[in-house]
Order: structure tokens, then sequence, then C-alpha cells
């Protein structure tokens, strides 16, 4: 039977992803941060499967509603976790947990239903390993649009500052904010202004995001994340398989400002500052600029297939 998803079931939920995903190591800060913490759950679609008192599946279902003045596509709605343990496949759990999550999700007016990549993501898409996972979603008639890579880099040597005539990269001071906010509300509206409230509001100082400035004026930025960050961004998600990690991204360029060479400059002050805490390996999550990042001497770590179904003809499946 179905049961609604509440923190008792906390340690067998990180029994089974740790089961069915190996390798991403599930913790308790991720959840507390991630599912327990978040407003955006969608409880009434969210279920663990329990077989002879053992919980076997999980589905966790996410969908946006205004928060911060932000606009976003309420249309858009997520599957953030859908897990059946392998002892328990091939008797329709999946089934039954993925068709609770869409029927309270479309109940909700949700029309565009994305795997992953969720307010607060533990993975962005369905790892391209998980052929099984990817056969399941295709049966339901998701489609996949593109194809995403997380990205490791160690770094073994000192690294310095970009430097560039009128233009700084420093870490954005508390009192700065907003301005910092007036910046990414004008050049990048939707998610990453989102993201910037909700770390503010997490109690964020700045010291998490690298801002450029043109003569004295913010024109792009990137964010960093490493253990004293107030809110945890997804690079930082795996941070325990991993020595001294440091998280880059997201990160953008006023558009007036592009043709500068400011995009790999902040990724390279990123990684400054990130040495500077002590951060021997980098990560930057949820990419596809791959060639951009491998000749930055970035690697590819994993690899994903971002897949979302259209339950509505009339909306279109611009993220």
């Amino acid at each position: 039977m179905l049961k609604q998803l509440t923190k008792k079931f906390n340690e067998e939920i990180l029994d089974l992803w740790n089961q069915c995903l190996p390798d991403f190591l599930l913790t308790d800060r991720l959840l507390e941060q991630n599912i327990w913490r978040s407003p955006y759950v969608l409880r009434e679609g969210s279920a663990v499967k329990e077989v002879d008192g053992r919980v076997v599946g999980i589905v966790i279902a996410k969908m946006w509603h205004d928060t911060y003045d932000v606009a976003l596509n309420k249309a858009h709605g997520w599957i953030q976790m859908l897990l059946v343990h392998p002892d328990y496949r091939q008797q329709k759990i999946a089934t039954e947990l993925y068709e609770y999550a869409e029927q309270a999700l479309i109940k909700n007016n949700v029309r565009k239903i994305q795997i992953g990549g969720d307010l607060g993501h533990l993975l962005c898409g369905i790892p391209l390993t998980e052929q099984a996972g990817i056969a399941f979603a295709e049966k339901f008639g998701y489609r996949r649009l593109v194809e995403s890579a997380d990205f490791t880099r160690k770094v073994t040597k000192p690294l310095a500052l970009p430097e560039k005539d009128k233009v700084q990269f420093v870490l954005l001071e508390k009192e700065e904010q907003q301005q910092f906010i007036d910046f990414i509300s004008n050049a990048f509206p939707g998610r990453w202004t989102f993201e910037a409230h909700d770390y503010f509001e997490h109690g964020g100082t700045g010291r998490d995001y690298v801002v450029v400035k043109w003569e004295g004026k913010i024109v792009g930025f990137c964010r960093i994340n490493d253990e004293q960050s107030a809110w945890k961004g997804p690079n930082y998600n795996w941070a325990e398989q991993f020595d001294n990690l440091g998280g880059i991204g997201p990160l953008g360029i006023d558009e007036k400002y592009r043709k500068y060479g400011l995009g790999r400059a902040v990724v390279e002050a990123a990684e400054y500052y990130l040495q500077q805490r002590g951060k021997a390996t980098l990560f930057i999550d949820w990419t596809d600029l791959i060639a951009f990042y491998e000749k930055l001497g970035y690697t590819v770590w994993k690899k994903y297939g971002i897949f979302l179904k259209q339950v509505d003809e009339d909306v279109d499946f611009k993220r």
C-alpha cells in the first residue's frame, strides 16, 4: 500500500536511494534541505510504498508556487525521486507510484512534468547509466530534450585572480544584496533570481557569490558552494564523496558585456576563491557546455538525459 511521505521514513529513504543509486551518496543533509524543508514538495503527490512493513518504493513530486514575487511557470512540475528496490521490480510498483504523482500534479494544473531538475534538485535528470529508468520514462510519454553533464576538476597548482581592464572579480558584500538582486532580476529573471532570493532568505551573506564589476557596476556573477554555505547548491550535493570539494555555478554575464571573455574569467575567479578556502576538487553540475568546460580542464563525472512530458498540447517545452 502507499503511505503519505513523512520524515519518519527518513532512514528508509536513505537506504533505498543508496541501494538503487550507489554512485550518488544521499545524506541526511540533502534530505533535510531539499525535501523536509522544501515548500515545493507536493505532499498529495508524494508517497512511499510498503510491502510487509518494508519501504520498497518512493515517489516525490514538486511544483512551483509564487515566492519572492518571482515569475516561474506554474504549469511546470517535477518528479524529484522515483525509486523501487531491485528485489521488488517488475511488479508494477513504479507504475503505481508514478501514476499517483502524475495525477496529483495534473489535478494541481501542472501541464509539463520534468524528471529531476526540480527546485532543490538532487539530480538534474536521469543518469544515462540507468537504462531501465530511461525506458520507463519513455514508456510513459517522456522525451529527452538534451544531454547534460556534471564535471569535476582537481586543482594542484596555485591559482590567481584573472586581470582585465575596468573589471574586478570580488565576493559580494552583505550590504550589496539589493544591488545584486536588482542586477540578477533584470539580467536573469526566473530561476536564478529565485535561487538568489532563496539564498539570502536562508541566511546567505554574499560570500557564495563571485560578482563581476565593470567600473564598479555588477555585470555578472558565479555562485560557489562549500561546507560553510548557508544554502548549499546542487553542485555540492555529492560533496561527501570527494576530498575538499567546492561547487561552481550557475554563472551568467549581462548580455551587453559578453564579448569580453568575462564568462571564462568569472569561472577562473570562482576557482581561485575556492582554492583560497582549501578546496582541491571543483564540481560543476547540470550543463550542456561540454566543450567549454573541457577547455578549462574539467572532465565529465556523470551524464544525464533531461526528460519532459507534456500533458497539454497548449504548453510548450521551453524551460
